[in-house]
């Protein structure tokens, strides 16, 4: 996903991942998850689409809200 970035990290057993986009000058946390592989699941990268898509669509709403205050 264009823009989307990922922390990971990992103990003897699991990874740990967090991904997160800055848009409008704040940082969103789309998906946090664990895993015992370093490949990331599809479920988890769709989870994040998801909750991506459904951001960007507030963030669109918020604007055209300000823009009718005015």
């Amino acid at each position: 996903m264009p823009g989307v970035f990922e922390l990971r990290d990992r103990d003897s057993e699991r990874w740990y991942r967090v991904l997160y986009i800055p848009l409008e000058g704040l940082i969103y946390v789309l998906h946090c998850f664990t895993k015992k592989t370093n490949q990331t699941p599809q479920k988890d990268i769709e989870t994040a689409g998801k909750r991506l898509q459904r951001l960007r669509q507030e963030i669109a709403k918020r604007k055209k809200e300000a823009k009718h205050e005015k």
